[in-house]
């Protein structure tokens, strides 16, 4: 699978977005959750998991915007370097 500069360019821009966002700001947390899924599209797995753990999660908004931030940078390494070893096991 090989994502595109475009895709690389806006899952950065989301990751940066949600390391800022206030969690308890719910128009700008739905917005976000909403741009991160459709940013998947690109892996329909990852998708898949992110409306699992995030967008279909009851936990707390500051825990789904964790791991939500978390899914998209495992989503953008994931072509990494060949020595590249990420810090997660499968789920």
């Amino acid at each position: 699978m090989s994502i595109s500069e475009q895709a690389k360019t806006h899952l950065i821009g989301l990751i940066y977005e949600g390391e800022t966002l206030d969690a308890f700001d719910l128009e700008g947390f739905y917005r976000w959750m909403e741009a991160s899924y459709e940013a998947l599209v690109f892996d329909p797995l990852q998708q898949e998991r992110f409306d699992e753990y995030c967008r279909s999660s009851y936990d707390s908004n500051s825990m789904r915007l964790f791991v939500g931030v978390w899914m998209l940078k495992q989503a953008l390494y994931k072509e990494g370097p060949e020595d590249y070893t990420p810090t997660y096991s499968q789920m």
